[in-house]
Formats: structure tokens, sequence, C-alpha cells
């Protein structure tokens, strides 16, 4: 009946209450070891929560260093406007050291009223400088020394503000100047700093590596916080024992353990939410992509923050209650099943096989995007990685169950196995975390391995190129900067080339007499000059001699026939527009040249063995085609460096930024693909964030060794008075928690290569494993285990004394 119900519920939740805040008393008045066990929980959980913090800050800190990328994007003025009193000139003047990005602006001010960066309250003057604080200590420090000199006549007047910075130790510059004459190729007229427009929206195998990343990295620390809460699982057992003798039913027991371990929680996420307080500064050098960390970025979502608060404790009290169902807790003492009850597999098989049909569809069908699709593969992922932790306490068990003393370790390996027979549950919720890590990193590491295609051919030796655009250096200037680049210290090779673009007059001169459209700008055709030593480097042109010219077509584009009609494939004796583009552009007849009569074909060299820069095209000699023709060029200069030289290349940067700051500079390999660059970056950091959470992980497996060596110290005691060795018991610590971690690591290679695989065939990518990555995992768990043992040696010491065995 309604009247009675609810006071029934009422005297329910008081008992509830009561009884946990009767555990939570324990927790904290048991005397030393209740401080202990409630210490060691509070660790744990504390550790574990500070990650799921610095998740939950991840959308903040996105969008802090998004907002602040947008605030100093460029925004340019309207096609076709002219100067005015609001307008500023840019161009691009960013340069390295040593090996560190240095990001820079050359401004010239149009008008009074010229937008000012981010960061900054007045633009830089000609031979003035704003630089960003890491900038100004490199500068003023003696490591910066080389650096200075590539800023010879400039002065610093100003530094930059946190509003302009990406991270706090971005080095950056804004450089004014009067140089800058009108817009051209690097150069941009714009009226403001702050582009808000569309949001980033990354492509669906982005999200699907951040998605995959994510529960890889936090799904173990769930199992970790989970372990976290049953430590002292065994001393509280006999303490609710002595409660069942003084009237308190099974009921009440299990409550009074779930507020014991509801208090280890509650102090767990103030631990955590400390750690992770103090933890957030450390994150202020660390940069990856361009964007980085200020402190007061590191803030957890809100709503994230509150579901953690929520969720530790609510995990704290079911993971107790769970446990507790399968203990009796009689009166004279704890019942646990004995024989263990049989661990049931087929339930354990569900969880994997329910992750597999959630990703066959994507599968099949190929990668999906938009929130179904992405919430379909966290659930798949997620499932897959926690059916990894519910198969290791089955395979323990089954395992341990058929070894005998007969191992590789005499009386040591008996002892190990014997204890992992009485209750490998423990052991084996342990090493679950570390399982789940390792299965998540390979699966990711495998992802983003096969999105890098590989190379057809081996890259051939590196081309350092300094690179000038647009009449940045014009054609006549471009023997003084190949003097001036090949005399740098630490050159050994130099070859300099002059490139633009070509169009055959008829198709030009007919587009002139008509009226310009949009999209009636001819194709251009690439047109190259340079001596013969630097075309040989080019393509496979045989003899060569001066006044040759080549024609080459790339045998990797597709097939057309001959036409002489054709005006992007030019013949021996057509006429041809030099730089049509810039010319319709300045509003100048281009200069008409003819492709001589002798000019032959040639093959490329094979995309392995030529810069990858560089397309086929027209090659000619400067005595038949003079460099100066070519009013818009690019004047490339492709230098090899002497590796035994300290700093050779910082020498050249120098050397290229005193020719003109708007120099771009580069390295590159034969055809490499430097795009790949920032996936080896992201593996590389997932390995490093594997390890981490490998290395947080056995700190609960150290706890965990530790209670367990607690809760055996009569036994240990006696073993000790009956002469037993003590290295004996020391190795037997080193296979009880080797064996469990050998076996957790074979299932997560089977694992992990499965749903990387999977992941792969959905991203349409080939199977490429990332031995380098695995060894690196394998062998942060197997120092795990080791660092384990080395650090349980003590308490074990100090346990194994006769007097352990003195009872009251």
């Amino acid at each position: 009946m309604p009247g009675t119900s609810r006071p029934a519920r009422g005297a329910a939740v008081r008992r509830w209450g009561a009884d946990l805040a009767m555990g939570a008393r324990f927790a904290v008045t048991g005397g030393r070891e209740g401080w202990i066990r409630t210490a060691l929980t509070a660790l744990g959980v504390g550790l574990g929560v500070a990650v799921l913090l610095l998740a939950a800050a991840v959308p903040n800190i996105w969008n802090a260093a998004m907002d602040r990328q947008r605030a100093r994007t460029v925004v340019p003025a309207a096609q076709g406007a002219g100067p005015s009193d609001q307008t500023l000139l840019t161009a691009p003047a960013g340069s390295t050291y040593r090996d560190r990005p240095v990001y820079g602006r050359i401004l010239t001010a149009e008008g009074p009223r010229a937008p000012v960066p981010p960061g900054l309250s007045r633009l830089p003057g000609p031979g003035e400088m704003a630089v960003s604080p890491a900038l100004s200590d490199l500068l003023s420090a003696p490591e910066g020394a080389l650096l200075k000199k590539r800023f010879p006549h400039l002065r610093i007047t100003a530094t930059i503000g946190d509003a302009g910075l990406a991270y706090p130790g971005e080095l950056r510059f804004y450089q004014g100047s009067d140089d800058l004459r009108r817009p051209g190729d690097g150069v941009e007229r714009i009226t403001a700093f702050g582009d808000h427009g569309d949001p980033f929206r990354a492509g669906p195998l982005v999200v699907l590596v951040i998605i995959v990343s994510c529960v890889a990295l936090l799904a173990p620390v769930a199992v970790f916080i989970a372990t976290a809460v049953r430590f002292g699982g065994e001393r509280r057992d006999r303490r609710l024992a002595a409660l069942r003798l003084v009237g308190a039913d099974r009921a009440t027991t299990r409550r009074i353990a779930a507020g014991e371990a509801l208090a280890g929680a509650l102090f767990g996420l103030l631990t955590g939410a400390a750690v992770f307080l103090a933890g957030r500064v450390p994150l202020a050098g660390i940069s990856l992509f361009g964007i980085g960390v200020f402190p007061s970025d590191v803030a957890p979502d809100a709503v994230l923050a509150a579901f953690i608060a929520l969720a530790v404790p609510l995990c704290a009290v079911g993971v107790t209650l769970v446990t507790m169902r399968r203990v009796t807790v009689e009166p004279l003492g704890v019942t646990r099943t004995a024989p263990p009850s049989r661990r049931r597999l087929w339930w354990r098989l569900l969880l994997p096989v329910a992750g597999v049909a959630l990703l066959l569809p994507q599968a099949i069908g190929g990668l999906g995007g938009g929130d179904a699709a992405n919430a379909q593969v966290v659930l798949g992922v997620a499932l897959l990685l926690l059916g990894v932790a519910a198969l290791l306490p089955w395979l323990v068990g089954a395992v341990v169950a058929r070894l005998d003393g007969a191992g590789p370790g005499g009386p040591s390996w008996h002892l190990a196995v014997r204890r992992l027979q009485l209750s490998s549950t423990t052991a084996s919720r342990s090493v679950s975390g570390i399982t789940v890590a390792v299965a998540g990193a390979l699966a990711v590491q495998l992802l983003l391995t096969g999105s890098q295609s590989p190379d057809e051919q081996p890259p051939g030796p590196a081309w350092t190129v300094v690179d000038a655009h647009d009449d940045t250096v014009p054609a006549a200037r471009a023997p003084e900067m190949y003097a001036r680049l090949r005399a740098s210290v630490g050159v050994r090779a130099a070859h300099a080339l002059v490139s633009g673009y070509a169009d055959s007059a008829r198709h030009y001169q007919a587009l002139a007499r008509t009226a310009p459209r949009e999209g009636d700008d001819p194709e251009p055709y690439p047109v190259t000059v340079a001596d013969c030593a630097t075309l040989r480097q080019l393509a496979d042109i045989g003899t060569c001699s001066q006044g040759s010219v080549f024609l080459i077509e790339d045998p990797e584009g597709p097939e057309a026939p001959e036409d002489p009609e054709n005006p992007y494939r030019p013949h021996p004796g057509e006429r041809l527009a030099l730089d049509p583009v810039g010319s319709r552009s300045d509003h100048r007849a281009p200069a008409l040249w003819s492709v001589p009569r002798t000019a032959r074909p040639a093959a490329p060299k094979p995309s392995g063995h030529r810069p990858a820069f560089v397309t086929p095209g027209l090659l000619a000699t400067p005595e038949a085609l003079p460099p100066t023709l070519l009013r818009h060029p690019r004047v490339t200069v492709l230098l090899r460096l002497d590796p035994h030289t300290p700093d050779a290349i910082e020498y050249v940067r120098n050397t290229a930024a005193a020719i003109s700051p708007q120099i771009s500079f580069a390295t590159f390999g034969f055809d490499s693909p430097t795009d790949t660059d920032a996936v080896s970056a992201t593996r590389h950091g997932l390995t490093a964030c594997a390890a981490a959470v490998l290395l947080l992980i056995g700190c609960g497996l150290l706890i965990t060794a530790l209670e367990q060596l607690r809760d055996r110290a009569r036994a240990l005691s006696a073993l000790d008075a009956l002469g037993t060795p003590r290295a004996v018991l020391g190795r037997s610590v080193l296979w009880q928690t080797a064996v469990p971690v050998v076996l957790g690591l074979a299932l997560a290679l089977g694992c992990g290569l499965a749903l990387g695989s999977l992941l792969l065939h959905m991203a349409n990518f080939p199977l490429q494993a990332d031995w380098w990555g695995i060894l690196v995992l394998t062998g942060t768990a197997a120092a795990v285990v080791l660092g384990v043992t080395a650090l349980s040696l003590p308490l074990l010491w100090r346990l194994m004394r006769p007097d352990g065995l003195r009872a009251e």
C-alpha cells in the first residue's frame, strides 16, 4: 500500500546510509592498517581520476588552442581591392632552428589603422621586431647566438602576449618592414587578424584514430579504477566476519564493505584532483602539430567532471557489492567458494563478438561519418577491449590449473603456481589493465602505420632546398643567390635552377582577343632553366651542351597522343608565351619564345630519384632560354650539406635570410612524403601515452602485490622460520607477477592485431605491423614486472621475521 511503502522506503534509505557511514568510519578509524588500506585505495583511484580529468579537459584544451590559432589567422582583402588606411601587407617568414620551428611574419602597414596581430599593442616599424618570450630568451642565451645572426639589423621593441601564442614555448616573431610593395606569391593584403569562419572538421580517418586512441587509453584506466577499489579485500573480509559474530546479517556486511570502498573512492577523487592540478604546469611545455597548452587551458569540462565525480563512487559501491556476492561471510570466518566456481566462457566471448558485430557494417560498407557512426565505433572498440579484460581471468585460471610444481624455477615456481591456483582472480584483475592498454595501443598503431603508404623505391640523398618565389629574387640575381649559398659553411655541392610556366602563344593570343572570363587562364606548363649538371639531376637527358632543350613527359601521367594543337604539350618549333598567368595579372604582354627544332624528348628520372617538387616539363639550358624572359620566376638552389659540419644547416638558413627574409627553406628527400611526419609523430606519441598508462597500471600492480604480501605475513614468517631462503621467496614473487603478465601480453597481441586488422579494413589500408612500437610496449610491460618485483622485495624481507608468528 502507498501508506506503508513510503515509510519502508525511508527506512531502507536510512539503513543504507547508516551502513555506508559505518563502513566509511572503518576506513578512517581502523588504526594503522585501516589507514594504509584507505591510502592505497585513494592512491590507486586518484591516479585513475587524474587521467580521466585530463581526458575531460581535452575539449577545453582543443577549443582554446583553436581560438588562439583563429585569432591570428589573416583575413584577406577583397579580390582586386587596393591599399587603404585599414590594410596591411604581410608575408610569412618562418624558419627552423635546430629542429625547432620559428614562426614569423613580415608586416608593412598601408595606413594608420592597419590591423595589429593579437598579443601586440602596435605594429613593429621598419627595422623593429616583436618576439615571443621563448624566442627572446633564446636570442639572449649563448645557444641562440647563431640564430641571432639571422636578424642582424633588427632591434626587439615588443614582446608578444599570450593571446598571440599557440603555447608558452612557441618561437614566434613579427618583423616590421617597408619592402613589401604589392600582393603576390606569398604576399597578402589583409584587413584583419582573426578569421572566425567555419570550424575545423576532421576527416573520417582522423576521427577514427582519435576515437580508437581515446577508448584504448581510457579503457585500461577504468579497469584500473575498478581494481583499485578492491584493495585490502582479504583483511576487510575478516573484519566483516567479526561483524557477523555480533549480529550483522549478510546484506549489512555488504553495505558496510561498500561504505568502506566509497570512502576510499572519495579520498581518491580528492587525490586525483590534487594530482591533476599539480600536473597542469608541466603540460605547458608540451606541443604537438603546433597546438600547445597553457595551464589555464587545462580545465575539465564541467559536465564530464561531474560525471566522473558521480561515476567513480558509484563504480566503487557497485564493484564491491558484486564482489561480495561471491563471498560468504560467516561469524567464524570468510568462506570463498572452494573449489573456485567454474568461470563461464560464453558470456566473456559475447563482449568481443558484439564489438565485432558493431564494426562489421563499416568494415564491409566503408568508413562512415556522423555521430551515429562514431558512437558505433566507440561502442564496438570498447566492447572488444573490455572483452579482452573479461577473457584474461578465464585464460589465467585455465592455464595455471594445468601447471604443476615442476617448472623452470624449482621451489620458487612451485610456490608461485600454488598461490595462483588458490587465488588467480586478484592477479589477473590487476594485469587486465595492461592487457587492455597493449591491445588498444597495438590496434591504433596498426591503423596509423597502415595509413602510411610504403615507398615503392628507396629514397635517395636529401636535398636542402632554398626557394625564392615570384620576384623575391629576380632571375638576374639567381647567380648571386647561388654563389652566396654555395659559399656557405658546410655546403658540399649546389645546383641552381630558374623555373616558371608557359602556354601556347596561339592559345594565349586567342584568349587576349576576348573578354576575360573566370576559368580562362591557361593551364601552366612547367619550364625549367638550368645548366647541364643540374638538368641531369632531374631527367635522363643523355648528351647535353650549351643550347640544349628537352621535352619531358611523365610516364606516370595519363597517356595522350602527340597533338600539335594541344597548348599544354609543346613540340619542336612551337611558339610559347612565357609566364602567361603573371603577365595577365600585371597587364603586361608576355615574352614569346620558340621551342628549338633541335629539342628532343627525354625521360624523367624515377620518382624515387628526383626531387619531389620538380615535375616533368620543358628543360632548357640558359643559352637556349635566357632566364630573364621568365618575369615571375621561382629561383631554387639545391644544396647537399656536409653531415660532419656542426650546424651546417643553420649557416645556410642564415645566408638565405640575409638574401631575403621571404625566401623559404626546407629539406626534402627524393620524393619522400613529408605529409606522413604528422602520422609518425602521432604514432610515437601514442606509444609514449600507452607506455605511461602501463606505468600507471604498474603502480596498481605494485599496490596489489604489497597488499598480498601483507595478507600473507604469517605464512611468510612461518616459511622463514622453517629455513626457506629469501631468494626463493623473491623469485616466487617474480613468477607470480610474470605468469599473468605473459598470458595477458599474449592475449593482447592476438586481440590487438585482430582489432587493428579490422580497423585497417574499415579504412581500406594494407596491413603493416609496427614492430618497433610492439617491442616498446612489450618491453615496457616486462619492465613493469621487474619493477614490481624489485619494489616488493623490501617489504618481503621485512615480513619474513619469526616475530610475525607471535599471537595474543
